[in-house]
């Protein structure tokens, strides 16, 4: 323990201890986190349901398909919220961490529909395979490009 630490009456393992001695078990930080992350895999979800269902949508236009049952429109937006509910909080803590959590959500999912859109009007199901996932990979990259890291 360093003598500005026994001045202290702490030293730095006690430093994030309470008052009376005790580790807090609430970190407001913590919660805080617990919450942003939260809502990252709810918001991620509810992005993945969109595009599940549109992706499916602009599937049956393509591919001159009889239409989608329920069941296509639920399997899909199930399979895409499980994707993105898991990837979005990822990509968000580690890529973009200065960009504002709406547009992590929001610019990538416009773009990918953006992409998938094109593919419609192009008339190329390989397209419809490519192009969705490029744009939210460019998505992606924008934001990165818009919102840098601070350079320490």
């Amino acid at each position: 323990m360093t003598s500005a630490s026994r001045a202290n009456g702490r030293s730095s393992i006690s430093s994030r201890k309470s008052h009376n001695g005790t580790m807090q078990l609430l970190d407001p930080q913590l919660a805080t986190r617990r919450r942003l992350q939260t809502g990252l895999v709810i918001a991620g979800g509810l992005a993945g349901t969109i595009f599940g269902i549109a992706l499916t949508r602009m599937g049956i236009i393509v591919a001159v398909a009889p239409p989608a049952t329920l069941g296509n429109y639920g399997w899909n937006a199930a399979v895409f919220a499980a994707l993105a509910a898991v990837v979005s909080p990822m990509v968000s803590w580690s890529g973009l961490r200065r960009v504002p959590l709406w547009r992590t959500v929001v610019e990538p999912l416009a773009v990918a529909v953006a992409g998938g859109a094109a593919a419609v009007v192009a008339g190329s199901p390989l397209m419809l395979l490519v192009l969705p996932p490029v744009g939210l990979t460019l998505g992606f990259l924008n934001l990165r490009r818009r919102y840098p890291e601070l350079q320490r």
